[in-house]
């Protein structure tokens, strides 16, 4: 007669930090299936898991590694626009170049620009609040 039983266990991962948090996933959820793959030897097996809560390690320690991503991040959008407008290399001509043609992409492609201007504001917030203070 078998029983189910309840274990909680905490695993740490070690992902690119190149990958999103949501590949980051499921190459944690692929990981996961292998290990918990059926051992005929023992006659116990796992029916099944549920990740409740996947955080990067700058959420799970407070270290900057968040901050970073988003400097490593500004650090490439700044080279793509250099290489995109050859004309300045003066961070305010860039950014403004880029609005205005951010502007034409949604125009061409029925797109509210302000409405999304607003949905990537709050995530600039969101992203800005959960490094505030580290590396400080």
């Amino acid at each position: 007669m078998q029983e189910e039983i309840t274990v909680t266990v905490q695993l740490v991962y070690s992902c690119s930090a190149d990958n999103s948090l949501t590949s980051q996933g499921h190459s944690i959820h692929d990981d996961l299936l292998r290990l918990l793959d059926a051992d005929s030897t023992t006659g116990v097996e796992c029916c099944g898991f549920t990740i409740q809560h996947l955080s990067p390690e700058a959420l799970t320690y407070g270290n900057a590694e968040a901050r970073q991503g988003a400097v490593r991040q500004s650090d490439r959008i700044k080279t793509a626009l250099e290489n995109l407008y050859i004309d300045t290399e003066e961070p305010r001509e860039l950014l403004t170049y880029a609005l205005c043609d951010l502007r034409h992409f949604a125009d061409q492609h029925g797109l509210a620009f302000g409405r999304h201007d607003k949905d990537a504001h709050q995530y600039y917030r969101a992203e800005r609040n959960s490094t505030d203070g580290e590396g400080q």
